[in-house]
């Protein structure tokens, strides 16, 4: 179900193929049903986004989740399995995980604003990672 309440719902329930998300280092397809100018649709790719330069930044470090988590120490909000479950799609990120993540990673900023950017542009298409 896509919908479950409100604006709430499961990110990655918004892409075609639902295990690429945070992996696949472009904008993944719709799911069927689902147009590309959804705002759910949108917000997950923010969020895919996100979650594939926090990946990044983490392997660059030579870090995993928990060894990051164990790091950085007490961070309301930011134990291992729910990031886990963010970077997954499986529950949806806030505007705190980006303003934090941004700090961390300031590439996740920088492909958020430049994804979000092209909104406003309607007659260009999204911009594709290499």
């Amino acid at each position: 179900m896509v919908y479950r309440a409100g604006m709430t719902f499961e990110p990655r329930g918004m892409v075609e193929q639902r295990e690429a998300f945070g992996f696949h280092s472009s904008l993944l397809r719709p799911a069927s049903g689902v147009e590309p100018t959804d705002h759910r649709y949108r917000a997950a790719m923010v969020q895919h986004l996100m979650a594939r330069r926090i990946r990044e930044g983490l392997r660059l470090r030579g870090m995993n989740v928990t060894s990051f988590v164990q790091t950085i120490g007490d961070v309301p909000g930011l134990s291992a399995d729910r990031v886990r479950r963010m970077l997954r799609g499986e529950t949806s990120a806030t505007f705190a995980d980006l303003a934090f993540w941004s700090s961390e990673f300031p590439a996740v900023a920088k492909e958020i604003a430049k994804y979000v950017d092209h909104w406003t542009k309607p007659t260009e298409p999204a911009p594709q990672n290499p």
